[in-house]
């Protein structure tokens, strides 16, 4: 038997259609077969500050055990199923495209995939890498751009580094496009029972649910966590009133900001980069038109704007704290210069490392009565008012300002996360082993 790898990409659209969904609907075919899966399908959410990413930036890995028949057969059937789902929901924007490796992964690819998670990939390189291993063959329709994220997610393999579950159920077809039917108390429920190993399931702040997305794609919800058993028992607590066509488990990089690519220094950050760079705060934040906030980062050699935008709410109150001295680390996506501002990274969480001593300055008081003393004028001393005391050498007090920041991590709320952003919750809970399929039937189909 061999290690099949196929890859899956650039399948959304603007349509209905979703790379996720056409992916199980693959591996529901094979399984059909009675073929062995080694890994839960794996969804690998890439750099999500690609100009032209599909929604989320995530491609889908299915890895098998195949013999040379069913590799052919398999194949052919991938083909043929891919051809008519990209006609059916036709995207002039999408390039939808598979990838398949036979055999062990070359490190090229484990190499190329890393890349991909927080930079930009020129398709040449892609092709140039598929081209040069004879055991790796793929198809695309429209233009090759989706070989990129097909090959990433064949070469990504989370062995060796964190990944989280997350149980997608998706609808039937009938439904698509129309509200969701999912009881918002019940969702309620579920992450009071089992919040504390799960991933974003409610917005208190905003009162709303997190697993149910809004677009017309297929997908109904999506549960994340760090235990598919978990997922299980979460998703039958939920009330769901209309019929669930497929379900299942993946394997995934979301929440572990495998995004974020740590640099030594502003002077290497490029545009469309997902950073992680320490600096010092060089001018106080500000508030602009718009209600952004904005603030300058430097590290000695270079520097570099930071953005907080206002769907962030509360979170640029906490970034308007910060004073010009303040030692932080900010983590993000960095947005390429224009005419009306320079290179900017686009702020996710902030890590305050130290806190500048800030100065405020008071009039001193009086030796004799304890009254709070006024000017004489510049360079001329204090007098006091009450008992004409005067002293032409004294000077304003310096008193170390009270700062209502302290030094941590601060992240903005649940409502804005992005796929692939880890948060403070889940820190500590970091995996660095995959024991293997725990969940036998990963993939279901109850209609």
């Amino acid at each position: 038997m061999t290690t099949i790898h196929i890859g899956l990409d650039d399948i959304d659209s603007i349509n209905g259609g979703c790379t996720t969904h056409f992916a199980v609907q693959i591996a529901w075919e094979i399984k059909r077969k009675g073929v062995k899966f080694i890994d839960y399908l794996n969804l690998v959410r890439l750099n999500p500050s690609v100009p032209w990413k599909t929604r989320g930036n995530g491609a889908v890995a299915i890895r098998i055990e195949a013999n040379n028949i069913q590799l052919a057969e398999v194949w052919e059937m991938i083909v043929s199923k891919l051809e008519e789902y990209a006609g059916e929901f036709k995207d002039a924007k999408n390039q939808p495209s598979v990838v398949l490796h036979e055999g062990e992964i070359p490190y090229e690819y484990a190499w190329f995939a890393n890349k991909a998670l927080h930079d930009i990939i020129p398709l040449d390189l892609a092709l140039r890498l598929l081209n040069k291993h004879s055991e790796t063959r793929y198809y695309n329709i429209r233009g090759k751009r989706g070989v990129i994220g097909a090959l990433a997610a064949i070469g990504y393999t989370m062995v060796n580094t964190d990944y989280t579950y997350e149980l997608i159920a998706y609808r039937a077809r009938e439904y698509w496009g129309k509200p969701r039917l999912v009881d918002s108390e019940s969702i309620r429920v579920m992450d009071e029972l089992y919040g504390k190993d799960m991933i974003l399931n409610y917005d208190y702040e905003a009162n709303r649910p997190l697993i149910t997305p809004r677009g017309p794609d297929p997908v109904l919800l999506g549960l994340r966590g760090e235990d598919p058993w978990v997922l299980i028992e979460a998703f039958n607590i939920l009330k769901i009133s209309e019929p669930v066509e497929y379900m299942a488990i993946f394997r995934t990089n979301q929440h572990t900001d495998a995004h974020l690519f740590e640099v030594n220094s502003i002077c290497d950050i490029r545009p469309y980069m997902c950073v992680k760079v320490s600096g010092v705060v060089n001018k106080k934040p500000k508030r602009s038109v718009g209600g952004h906030v904005f603030f300058e980062l430097c590290d000695g050699k270079c520097c570099i704007d930071v953005a907080v935008y206002e769907p962030t709410k509360t979170f640029r109150d906490i970034i308007e704290e910060l004073e010009k001295g303040d030692v932080v680390e900010v983590m993000g996506c960095v947005r390429p210069p224009s005419s009306l501002h320079g290179l900017t990274i686009n702020l996710e969480k902030i890590r305050i490392v130290k806190l500048a001593e800030i100065y405020e300055y008071f009039n001193p008081k009086c030796p004799l009565c304890g009254s709070t003393m006024e000017s004489m004028g510049k360079g001329k001393g204090f007098r006091c008012r009450k008992c004409k005391y005067r002293d032409p050498h004294a000077k304003k007090i310096p008193v170390i300002k009270e700062r209502y920041i302290k030094p941590g991590i601060y992240q903005p709320p649940r409502s804005v996360f992005k796929h692939v952003m880890k948060p403070i919750e889940r820190f500590g809970k970091e995996k660095r082993s995959f024991p293997g399929i725990l969940v036998k039937d990963f993939i279901v189909k109850p209609i």
